[in-house]
């Protein structure tokens, strides 16, 4: 393949993930008529993956051989450092996926999902988060002109409501669970605005995975990758990337992926056997309280695939994996903290052995919930 023809938008295709039944580009659709999920396969290969290493061009804009839009915004997203640290034998390498300019990883989801709507001439756009999903959206619909309303949990905490605000999201504050949340933003959209939730758009994943793709140049090896998991986008997003990098060749190995879940909230942890049934519900990882992502068996199959496992923590690991990374100087939210707190027990038994290379993104920031945060590490 020529250099010009990698650096062309690359030809996708959707179709239901339960039937496999193929679905037009057009008109926006988030969901199969059967109500399953949809998937986004974008065709890559060993071109367009090295295409996207070098040059001129910053975050997600030098991905465009790999992304399924036809015109990329110029953004700040991604690029995120990784720090290293030693612990118990293990190298575990941090990836700083709060330092994005919205202060989390959705970022890159938000960025996919909103410049597809704007290239399908939407101007309004409906999401449901608990906060984090929709400062991404609403930053990115911000900057291409597209109106964005957030549905949201009304104890969302108070940092997280002002940023919405303050990039121009107009907030509409419900009572009830997530799954009451995300009612709600359904009955509000229609054919002059999208949804674009993340637990269903099949194109946030492919924003994600360039999480992924940074990280193999970043690091010399990834045997492990623990991810938090609620929804499931971060977890399917590296998936995605790390599957497109070894069909490529351009990976020795797939890494085995962990999905960390929070006490109460581990529908994938149950899905695979493991649970935790007397311990109490968590109220730290507000941010994958979900109980019935529509994704379940998908992130379940990522899982056995590469030959992963699952692990339950409760409040009391996450407050000390949070403390500790605090004091290791990464504010981060306690969400983030599940990942750490399910690291820190793999190592100790043994699952992650001594001398593996585990990646941990850190997902999002502590600035938002200062409140909050200093709560629990000075508990």
């Amino acid at each position: 393949m020529s250099t010009r023809a990698a650096c062309s938008p690359p030809s996708f295709t959707i179709s239901c993930q339960g039937c496999g039944e193929a679905v037009p580009r057009r008109p926006w659709t988030w969901k199969h008529s059967c109500g399953l999920p949809l998937d986004v396969a974008v065709h890559v290969d060993k071109d367009r993956i090295v295409a996207c290493r070098g040059g001129d061009a910053g975050g997600l804009k030098r991905f465009a051989p790999v992304l399924p839009l036809a015109n990329l915004p110029d953004t700040a997203i991604g690029d995120t450092p990784i720090l290293t640290e030693e612990i118990e034998g293990v190298r575990v390498s941090f990836k700083l996926e709060y330092l994005n300019p919205g202060g989390s990883f959705k970022d890159r989801g938000a960025y996919v999902a909103v410049a597809r709507c704007a290239e399908m001439g939407f101007d309004s756009i409906v999401v449901d988060s608990s906060g984090n999903a929709g400062i991404a959206m609403a930053r990115m619909g911000l900057r291409l002109g597209i109106g964005v309303d957030v549905f949201l949990p009304e104890w969302t905490p108070d940092g997280k409501k002002r940023l919405l605000r303050l990039l121009g999201a107009r907030l509409h504050e419900c009572t009830g669970d997530r799954m009451a949340v995300h009612t709600a933003a359904l009955e509000a959209s229609g054919e002059g605005a999208a949804y674009v939730g993340h637990w269903w758009n099949p194109y946030f994943a492919h924003g994600v995975k360039t999480m992924a793709y940074e990280a193999v140049e970043q690091m010399p090896t990834v045997d492990y990758v623990v991810a938090p998991v609620g929804a499931g986008t971060v977890l399917l997003g590296l998936h995605t990337g790390f599957s497109e990098l070894a069909a490529a060749g351009l990976l020795p190995k797939m890494p085995r992926l962990i999905a960390a879940q929070a006490a109460g909230f581990a529908p994938v942890c149950a899905e695979l056997g493991v649970t935790r049934p007397n311990a109490e519900k968590s109220l730290l990882a507000d941010g994958i309280a979900i109980v019935d992502p529509p994704r379940r068996q998908q992130i379940a199959g990522a899982v056995r695939e590469t030959h992963g496992f699952v692990v339950v923590v409760e409040d009391v690991e996450i407050s000390h994996a949070l403390k500790s990374l605090v004091a290791m100087g990464y504010i981060v939210e306690p969400t983030s903290a599940v990942a750490f707190a399910a690291t820190l027990t793999a190592i100790r038994d043994g699952r992650i052995p001594k001398d593996s290379s585990v990646l941990v993104p850190l997902t999002g920031t502590g600035m938002k919930v200062l409140e909050e945060l200093t709560e629990v590490v000075s508990d």
